[in-house]
C-alpha cells in the first residue's frame, strides 16, 4: 500500500501564507426590535444638534441628541452593545483589561448622505449598530486597506485577477439589527446613501480605569 505523501507529485512545493489578519465582527443583536422601539422612542424626546464636529468628513449626516446620552437614559441598549463587543474581543485580539464605551451617538443619513474614509483614534474597537436600515435603500460599510506609508507606500498596479491579498476596499452583506465591530484604526466610510432615514448608532470602545 502506498501513501499518498509518497508521490512527489503530491508534496507541497511552495505555501503562501497570509500574517495579520483584520477583524471585523458582523453581531445578530437578538433585542434588536424591542431596542429600536426604544429609540425611535427616545429620538422623538430629543434634538438635532446643530454641529457635531465630523462635519469635514460627513454630508448631510445629522447627529441626534447629546454625546452618549442614549446609552445613559436606556443601560440595557449599552448592556446589549457590551455583550457584542466581549464576543468580537474574544474572537479577536483578546485584549485582557475590562473594555467599555467611552464615546457614543446616534446619527441619522439623508438622502445623499456621504461619509468619507476616516478612522478613529484614542480607542481600541469601533462599532456601527444599523437601527434602521434597508439593504436595498441606504448605505453599507465599507473599510480600506492601508497602502500608504511615510517611507515604503505599497506600489498599486493592475492585478490579473481579484484576490484577499491585493484587494483595497472590501465590504459584506449587512442587515438591520447588526452590529460591525472592526478596529478603531482600519479606515472606514459609505458612499453616497441612496434614501433618507438611515439610521445609527456609532461607538468607540476603549480600557476602563
Amino acid at each position: 500500500m502506498t501513501n499518498l505523501s509518497d508521490s512527489l507529485e503530491d508534496k507541497i512545493q511552495s505555501e503562501t501564507y497570509g500574517f495579520f489578519p483584520i477583524p471585523i465582527t458582523r453581531y445578530k443583536l437578538q433585542e434588536h426590535e424591542s431596542i429600536k422601539k426604544d429609540i425611535l422612542s427616545w429620538m422623538q424626546d430629543e434634538k438635532i444638534l446643530e454641529s457635531h464636529g465630523r462635519e469635514a468628513i460627513s454630508h448631510n449626516v445629522s447627529q441626534i441628541g447629546p454625546t452618549n446620552k442614549l446609552l445613559h437614559d436606556c443601560p440595557h441598549i449599552e448592556d446589549a452593545l457590551n455583550a457584542a463587543i466581549n464576543k468580537h474581543n474574544t474572537h479577536s485580539f483578546n485584549y485582557k483589561p475590562n473594555l467599555i464605551i467611552n464615546e457614543s451617538y446616534v446619527e441619522l443619513h439623508g438622502q445623499g448622505a456621504i461619509y468619507a474614509p476616516h478612522e478613529h483614534s484614542n480607542c481600541l474597537y469601533s462599532l456601527t449598530y444599523l437601527i434602521n436600515y434597508n439593504p436595498d435603500q441606504h448605505a453599507f460599510i465599507k473599510w480600506r486597506k492601508n497602502v500608504a506609508s511615510n517611507h515604503y507606500p505599497i506600489l498599486q498596479i493592475e492585478s490579473v485577477d481579484a484576490t484577499a491579498f491585493n484587494l483595497t476596499e472590501a465590504t459584506f452583506n449587512m442587515q438591520e439589527g447588526d452590529v460591525i465591530l472592526y478596529p478603531s484604526n482600519l479606515t472606514h466610510g459609505y458612499d453616497s446613501n441612496p434614501m433618507p432615514e438611515r439610521i445609527t448608532l456609532t461607538a468607540n470602545i476603549t480600557i476602563s480605569n
